[in-house]
């Protein structure tokens, strides 16, 4: 167990920040979830927000260093060939 302060504080700040991150990823993961279960449905509509909604989030995680930037633009771009290819075939 650490002694100084600095690191007592440092221990308590990335438990917080590491809780934030959890979160912050588990909600990507949930709305990726149900836009890819929109599209197996056929409600093409849905699944469009749904796709806004996830880029949002995705911008966000980008942002605050929760998801690296190339990640998220590759996850980006499959999520919307996934939402093409729905739609024209």
């Amino acid at each position: 167990m650490p002694t100084n302060k600095s690191t007592l504080k440092r221990m308590r700040t990335s438990v917080k920040s590491g809780m934030r991150n959890k979160a912050r990823s588990s909600s990507l993961w949930t709305y990726e979830k149900n836009f890819r279960q929109a599209i197996e449905e056929g409600n093409l509509e849905e699944a469009q927000k749904l796709l806004n909604k996830t880029f949002s989030l995705y911008d966000k995680a980008i942002k605050t260093n929760v998801v690296h930037k190339n990640r998220a633009n590759r996850k980006k771009a499959r999520l919307t060939a996934a939402l093409a290819k729905a739609r024209n075939g």
